[in-house]
């Protein structure tokens, strides 16, 4: 079984799940999942952003983020934290060359969490600002690696979670940052 398959598998059953198990568990999940001084963590599988060249199409990525409530502003709450992706990209061009990508994401996000007085439901936008390095290998000489280069992160995304429970959920982000989109679970500690 190849890579693509493995990664559309994976996503389809997460989507399953993000779809599906809400409807069953609804009266478990808080009002308003984010507050001040509320902490959220997430860890997700998605489709990867190619940074300035660094790497062709999409390629599976794997995204950590945290989160803090910070400040309460109107009806939602601003946060602030911080996320890491790695991502890998891959193309073969025909005669046997190949050329490999492995990106390293991180940086600091902000973001406004709003819950639409909806028990479980968390929305949200943001931007997130920091640095990549991009490491890339090639068949033109054999064994040959680049120099590891140093790239600004900037974007922007949308997103959702939905809590089973007062501490555990499903999220789903999408928007031009590390990663087109990505799906994944989601943890609060107050």
């Amino acid at each position: 079984m190849n890579t693509k398959n493995i990664i559309s598998k994976t996503l389809f059953i997460l989507l399953v799940l993000f779809i599906v198990v809400p409807s069953v568990k609804a009266q478990n999940g808080p009002m308003d999942p984010m507050k001040e001084d509320t902490w959220l963590l997430n860890a997700g599988f998605g489709a990867g952003t190619p940074f300035f060249g660094n790497g062709n199409g999409f390629g599976p990525a794997a995204k950590f983020s945290f989160e803090k409530g910070m400040w309460k502003a109107g009806p939602g709450v601003i946060t602030l934290g911080a996320e890491v992706t790695f991502s890998y990209f891959w193309n073969s061009y025909g005669d046997g060359w190949h050329e490999n990508w492995f990106n390293f994401i991180m940086g600091a996000r902000s973001a406004y969490h709003y819950g639409w007085e909806v028990r479980g439901l968390d929305t949200y936008a943001g931007i997130p600002l920091g640095f990549g390095l991009c490491m890339n290998s090639h068949d033109a000489n054999g064994g040959y690696h680049t120099a590891t280069p140093v790239y600004p992160y900037f974007g922007v995304f949308l997103g959702a979670s939905y809590f089973f429970t007062p501490q555990f959920g499903v999220y789903g982000e999408f928007g031009y940052n590390s990663t087109y989109g990505n799906i994944g679970l989601v943890f609060k500690l107050d």
